[in-house]
């Protein structure tokens, strides 16, 4: 019992040192965001149906803290918590991460600079990976939508002089049965090079990439460019700002089928700022083109969404490219609209193009706004089926009420076009409060 007293005499003692000395090395975060939606026909266009008929309190909690033990080794652990409702599980009964109250590991990785001398930093463990504007790679867990966004797996990034860093990446996407005699493991790896050229101005990127989805056998490759810049006009009292993407994707849509990938997709943004003029207005365009397949060729040209990410086209268009089956509304012209997705929930953009314009701007020190209208089109469609897929409209504004309190509201509308058999207009409105610590 003396010795145990003692013990504890000395636990006591010393701990205050030791977490005073753990905490020097600690940076701690995170946020708490609460949303309320009103989503009318997210799947359909079909004012009689209720089932993709929302309206529900969205609750997102989050925590996370890094450690820094040395000067070249870091971790990181994020621990998230995501409802929708309070409690709700789905359907079989299970808590999933997105689902009920369940806690999740949603980011949790170790990071070495000068891996072993070489000047390469290793990244090992789950993380997010986001390139770009998403047009490629963003979401992970694409199951989950936008409740997650990780992969597991290492990260090995390389510096190419003074302005390049080459990310050799191979991750899992989805694991599910361990063993090697069941096929169903989705695995996503390649090289990502990024680079800001000193003569050419703003940045460079050029990537190749693969996934291997082994529940569809499906083995597909990417190789891109992309070039983004802000050139700043007239003394700076204008800015131009543009980014433009190009992606060619090749490899086997179908291995046991012997059928061959061969699709393209770009992704085109202009923006022109002015500084010195009341609300700060930014007039912008774009054209987003997603290959689909030609039914009078063997090979499949349908785009395949790679891991796009979910908020890239907007919350509404997102919600319409949902991967549910028949019951998505584009079965109404493209039938085979996720054919080249084993995942239920992903966002599949495929088939698809959409020339936007828009304004933003800064009503007040706090407050911004921005107006998108886009027009969508499909590349190809079933036989005797119309291309005219819609009118897309969103209303974004956010408010700073402090350095860390913001409150924002999303608005959407998608006017159907004479590819649907409903005409009933679809729209979705959440307002939100997120605070960041």
């Amino acid at each position: 019992m003396k010795r145990l007293l003692v013990l504890f005499l000395v636990l006591f003692l010393c701990t205050p040192a030791v977490a005073g000395n753990m905490t020097d090395n600690i940076d701690f975060a995170g946020h708490v965001r609460f949303r309320g939606y009103d989503m009318q026909n997210m799947w359909s266009f079909n004012d009689d149906a209720d089932f993709d008929n929302w309206k529900t309190y969205r609750l997102r909690s989050s925590f996370q803290f890094k450690a820094t033990p040395s000067e070249n080794i870091s971790g990181m652990l994020k621990l998230t918590n995501q409802t929708y409702g309070n409690g709700v599980v789905d359907r079989i009964g299970v808590d999933g991460d997105n689902l009920g109250n369940k806690v999740f590991v949603d980011n949790a990785f170790i990071t070495v600079a000068d891996f072993f001398g070489t000047g390469a930093t290793l990244n090992a463990g789950r993380m997010n990976l986001m390139y770009g504007s998403g047009f490629v790679l963003f979401d992970g867990n694409s199951q989950f939508a936008s409740t997650s966004l990780y992969f597991d797996g290492l990260k090995v990034s390389f510096p190419l002089g003074d302005y390049a860093v080459l990310d050799a990446l191979y991750f899992k996407d989805e694991e599910n049965n361990r063993s090697e005699a069941a096929k169903d493991d989705i695995t996503m790896g390649g090289a990502y090079l990024t680079a800001q050229c000193p003569f050419m101005g703003g940045k460079q990127e050029l990537y190749v990439l693969n996934r291997d989805d082994e529940n569809i056998s499906k083995d597909i490759w990417v190789s891109g460019i992309r070039l983004s810049d802000t050139i700043g006009l007239s003394e700076d009292q204008f800015a131009l700002d543009y980014s433009g993407e190009f992606a060619y994707q090749f490899g086997q849509f179908n291995d046991a089928a012997d059928v061959d990938q061969d699709a393209m997709g770009y992704k085109l943004d202009l923006g022109f700022s002015l500084k010195d003029v009341p609300f700060a207005p930014r007039l912008f365009c774009g054209y987003v083109f997603l290959e689909g397949d030609d039914p009078d060729t063997d090979d499949k040209e349908r785009w395949d969404v790679f891991y796009g990410g979910w908020p890239q086209f907007g919350d509404m268009l997102a919600w319409k490219y949902v991967n549910i089956g028949p019951g998505n509304a584009i079965t109404d012209y493209d039938a085979n609209y996720n054919e080249g997705s084993s995942v239920g929930g992903e966002a599949v953009f495929s088939n698809i193009s959409i020339a936007s314009v828009g304004i933003g701007a800064m009503l007040s020190q706090n407050l911004n706004a921005k107006f998108t209208y886009g027009l969508l089109t499909a590349d190809e469609t079933d036989a005797g089926k119309d291309d005219d897929i819609g009118d897309y409209y969103q209303l974004q504004a956010s408010y700073a009420y402090s350095k860390n309190l913001s409150f924002s509201l999303y608005t959407a509308m998608i006017d159907p076009g004479d590819a649907h058999a409903g005409d009933d207009e679809a729209y979705e409105i959440f307002w939100e409060t997120m605070l960041k610590f």
